[in-house]
C-alpha cells in the first residue's frame, strides 16, 4: 500500500498477557483506545476494529518474544504492520516531550504518533513474514551462552574438587566428561577398583571416545588429589557434566536445522561469505540471519549503525568529538562481527595486515578490532551487493 494512502496510526503496546492500543487520524486526532487480552478473543476483536478503520498502518513496538504471537497474526491477516525497534520509540517520545511518565496507553499513542511523523522510513520496518530464522539464530546463540556459563562453573568446581585434573588436560573433551560422570571426585576413583575404573575407559574407547589420558594416570592423578571429597560436590559435578553433554547436544541439532535452513533460503549468500578465509559456516549462517535481505540497506554506513559499530558523534558549537561505537542496532549482529573479524584477523593474511597496520598506528587490540571490524563489514556489504566471492589479495589497499 502506498503511504500516502494510509488515513490511520494504529500503535499497539505489548505486555505479557495483554496489549494496549490507540488509534489517531493524520491531524493526530485520537480516535479509539483500550486494552485488548493477547488471547484468540483479543487477536479477533483487533481484527474487527481493523476493519472499521480502513487503509490503516499498524506499529507494534519489538518486545523481545511477546510481541511474535500478535505480529504473526496480522502478517497473516496481511495487515500493514511496522515492527519498531524501542530504542527509536524512547528517543522520538524524548523528543515531543520533557515529561517522564510512562504508562501503555501514552506508550501506544506514541507508537501511533511515530508512524504519522516517520512514514518516509515505515516501509523499512514493515516485514512480509514472521522471521523464525532470526529466532532460531537466538536460540541457537542462547545455547551456546549457556555453554559457555557451566564451562565456567564446572571448571570452578572442579578446581576445588580435582586440581590435578584441571591443571594438566582439557577438561571439556567428550571422553573426560564421560569419566567424570562415572568418577566425579578423586574419592569416587579411589573408592572404585582399578579393574573397574580400567573397564570404563575400555568400553568409552569401544564407543569411539578419543582418550585423553590413561586408566593409569587417572589413578595416579587421583591418589595425589588434594581435592575436596565430598557427596555434595559429588552431586554438583555430575549434575554440572550431564548439563553440559545436554546443551553440547541440544546445539549440534539446533546448528544443524540452522545451517539447512540458510542453505535453503540464501544458498548463494552463504557460499559468498564462505569464501572468506576465517569465515566459518555458522558466522556467516548467523549473519544472514541478522541482516535478512542486504538490500534493505541503502549503504554500507547504515549496515553499520544498524549493526551498532558506526561512530558516535557529539557535537556541541564549535566542539566535534567522536567516541566509542554506537552500540545501537543488533547486538546479535555485531557479536557475530566480531567472533568473524576475530576468524580473518587469524586465518586471512589481507585482513590481517590491515589490523596490524592499526596496531602499528597505536591502536590497542579492542579498538583495532573495531576498525576490523568496519573494514570487513565494508567488504561484506560489496559482496552480496555485487554477487561476486571475496578475492583474496596480498597487500593492504
Amino acid at each position: 500500500m502506498n503511504k500516502n494512502s494510509w488515513q490511520y496510526f494504529i500503535g499497539i503496546d505489548v505486555s505479557r498477557d495483554r496489549f494496549t492500543y490507540a488509534i489517531i487520524d493524520a491531524s493526530l486526532q485520537v480516535l479509539s483506545e483500550g486494552q485488548l487480552h493477547m488471547n484468540l478473543e483479543g487477536f479477533t476483536a483487533l481484527s474487527q476494529l481493523i476493519s472499521s478503520y480502513p487503509n490503516s498502518l499498524i506499529g507494534v513496538e519489538s518486545t523481545g518474544s511477546y510481541h511474535l504471537n500478535l505480529l504473526a497474526f496480522l502478517i497473516t491477516n496481511q495487515y500493514p504492520v511496522a515492527l519498531i525497534n524501542p530504542a527509536l520509540i524512547k528517543k522520538f517520545s524524548q523528543s515531543i516531550t520533557l515529561r517522564n511518565t510512562k504508562t501503555d496507553r501514552i506508550d501506544a499513542l506514541t507508537i501511533a504518533r511515530f508512524l504519522l511523523k516517520n512514514l518516509e522510513v515505515i516501509p523499512h520496518f514493515i516485514p512480509d513474514k514472521l522471521d523464525d530464522l532470526a529466532a532460531l539464530a537466538r536460540v541457537r546463540e542462547s545455547l551456546t551462552q549457556q555453554i559457555a556459563r557451566t564451562k565456567t562453573q564446572l571448571k570452578q568446581h572442579l578446581v576445588v574438587v580435582f586440581p590435578e585434573l584441571v591443571a594438566h588436560r582439557n577438561i571439556f573433551t567428550d571422553f573426560l566428561l564421560s569419566v567424570l560422570e562415572e568418577f566425579p571426585t578423586p574419592h569416587s576413583v579411589l573408592k572404585a577398583s582399578p579393574g573397574r575404573v580400567k573397564a570404563v575407559f575400555r568400553k568409552l574407547k569401544a564407543r569411539g571416545r578419543k582418550p585423553s589420558l590413561s586408566a593409569e594416570q587417572f589413578l595416579e592423578l587421583a591418589r595425589d588429589s588434594i581435592g575436596i571429597s565430598t557427596t555434595n560436590y559429588a552431586l554438583i559435578i555430575k549434575h554440572e557434566v550431564e548439563m553440559l553433554r545436554f546443551l553440547n547436544q541440544k546445539l549440534q541439532e539446533i546448528t544443524k536445522q540452522f545451517i539447512e535452513e540458510i542453505q535453503k533460503n540464501q544458498k548463494d549468500n552463504l557460499e559468498l561469505l564462505k569464501s572468506i578465509k576465517g569465515v566459518s559456516d555458522i558466522t556467516s549462517a548467523h549473519f544472514l540471519a541478522a541482516v535478512k535481505d542486504i538490500h534493505r540497506f541503502e549503504n554500507r554506513r547504515k549496515l553499520a549503525a544498524y549493526a551498532g559499530i558506526d561512530p558516535s558523534i557529539k557535537q556541541s558549537g564549535s566542539r566535534y568529538a567522536r567516541g566509542g561505537i554506537s552500540k545501537r542496532g543488533s547486538k546479535s549482529l555485531r557479536r557475530c562481527l566480531y567472533l568473524m573479524a576475530s576468524g580473518v584477523m587469524r586465518c586471512n593474511e589481507y585482513f590481517r595486515a590491515y589490523y596490524l597496520k592499526k596496531r602499528g598506528e597505536g591502536m590497542p587490540h579492542r579498538k583495532a578490532m573495531i576498525a576490523l571490524c568496519n573494514k570487513l563489514l565494508r567488504v561484506i556489504f560489496a559482496m552480496l551487493r555485487k554477487g561476486e566471492k571475496f578475492v583474496p589479495v596480498t597487500h593492504y589497499l
